[in-house]
């Protein structure tokens, strides 16, 4: 069983377009690219509980030392990974360390895994403890988060998507302020206006992360599994949802020249760090979550010191209710974990009973926040947003106290997806980039992933 599960395993590679370990790579990012253990040899009578995980050490520390307070028969051992890659994660569960507790970025990573005999159920804790999934975190998250009836990881954050905007270049241009009731229309109108200058002095109304967000529209339709149909026995692409939104940022890149080109993308490498640019002013717009605001307090973003805002995601249409596309980030239990009663402890705390820590080290809105105690979600949404410059009221309302249907871009069904998706980013790149239009890009991808899925299902 072991060397099946290790063999299925190590043929996981990338899960997504847009990889939840891309966005919180971004937002974990240290000095130190190693793996470097903290030096925690317990004392009698303790256990000492083997935590990995990529986020700086400086982050996990006012965790440990809360955890340790709470629980003193417990002794933390950090391990910090080289990144989020997923390949990263499955290198050390096939390697024969000790891990107690390990995360993953996406919850795809999560399913291949569990499926595998990889990790531990936690049915029977939850049932111990009398937590209810579906009651602590919602029921898109309780979906996404079982497997076979069965739930394998504990969420320690949920991070929607919100629309960011520079106040004083909208107060230069004239422009009203985004709003809910934003459209995408509205918002490339708005770019189009927001849009000035040339060469390396131009600025842009609008900085997207193409080979993700291009397909936010059409997810916000389209709901969970957006990428599948029939059951997941072919693919969805050829739902005119898709090619519609291509063809947007296709024209705001091509047509418009209000977003940010992809070429300069690549030819800046702002794909290793797109959060600067919109922090140095050099686009009025950009979706992100709500980490990002704890960036203008990093010297290394160079944040140049202007007011600015947030609104949800736009709307496809008018008269469409708010939506939202969001990711969330776990925690597991290895199935060959040394102390697994201690390692449930340690995600209870880090996942459900330390929010205010989390906001303050994390700057990430918690996964349970929907059945967070009305109070501790206030103090919470404080601590993320309370940055000089920043409409804190905004972040508040757009992030915290927001009611909305939530789509997340990951997927309950994953047949062939690490392949397709490998596809996927290659052939948007290509679109963007100007090889061949969104029309014969769509038929693409409907093509090549179908022909992956029925290889798969061979």
């Amino acid at each position: 069983m072991k060397n099946a599960a290790v063999k299925k395993v190590k043929r996981y590679l990338v899960p997504l377009t847009l990889t939840a370990s891309t966005i919180v790579a971004a937002g974990c990012q240290s000095q130190d690219a190693g793996t470097a253990a903290k030096p925690s040899d317990g004392a009698p009578g303790q256990t000492v509980l083997n935590v990995y995980s990529w986020t700086v050490e400086e982050s996990m520390q006012p965790f440990f030392e809360a955890f340790e307070k709470k629980y003193p028969n417990i002794k933390v051992k950090y391990t910090k990974m080289a990144d989020s890659n997923p390949a990263t994660a499955n290198s050390l569960l096939t390697s024969g360390e000790a891990i107690d507790v390990i995360p993953q970025a996406s919850v795809d990573d999560m399913r291949i895994r569990a499926t595998s005999g990889m990790y531990e159920p936690l049915d029977d804790y939850l049932k111990k403890d009398n937590l209810d999934y579906k009651q602590l975190f919602g029921e898109s998250i309780n979906e996404l988060e079982t497997v076979n009836s069965k739930h394998y990881a504990l969420p320690y954050s949920m991070a929607t998507y919100g629309l960011y905007y520079n106040k004083a270049m909208f107060d230069k241009a004239g422009v009203p302020y985004p709003t809910d009731d934003w459209t995408w229309d509205d918002l490339r109108a708005a770019a189009l206006k927001l849009t000035s200058g040339s060469g390396a002095a131009k600025i842009y109304g609008f900085l997207p992360d193409y080979t993700g967000q291009w397909a936010f529209p059409a997810i916000q339709q389209l709901g969970m599994n957006y990428v599948y149909k029939n059951g997941g026995q072919e693919s969805n692409w050829d739902n005119p949802a898709f090619l519609n939104a291509l063809q947007y940022y296709y024209d705001m890149e091509m047509k418009d020249k209000s977003a940010w080109p992809i070429s300069e993308y690549k030819a800046l490498k702002i794909d290793a760090n797109p959060h600067a640019i919109f922090m140095q002013g050099k686009a009025a717009m950009y979706i992100q979550p709500s980490f990002i605001v704890k960036y203008s307090s990093q010297e290394s973003y160079g944040f140049t010191n202007f007011d600015y805002g947030v609104v949800n995601l736009p709307k496809v249409k008018k008269e469409d209710d708010l939506s939202n596309v969001y990711y969330i980030s776990d925690f597991s239990i290895p199935a060959s974990a040394p102390n697994k009663e201690a390692a449930w402890t340690f995600l209870k705390f880090y996942c459900l009973e330390a929010p205010e820590i989390f906001a303050q080290s994390k700057a990430m809105t918690p996964a349970n926040l929907s059945s967070m105690d009305a109070a501790v979600k206030e103090k919470v949404g404080k601590i993320i947003f309370d940055y000089p410059h920043f409409d804190q009221p905004s972040g508040m309302k757009t992030f915290i106290d927001n009611k909305m249907k939530l789509t997340p871009y990951l997927t309950t069904i994953n047949t062939a997806k690490a392949e397709m998706m490998d596809m996927v980013k290659s052939e948007i790149t290509s679109c963007l980039m100007g090889n061949q239009t969104p029309a014969e890009t769509v038929a693409k991808l409907k093509k090549q992933s179908d022909e992956l899925i029925k290889k798969a299902g061979k």
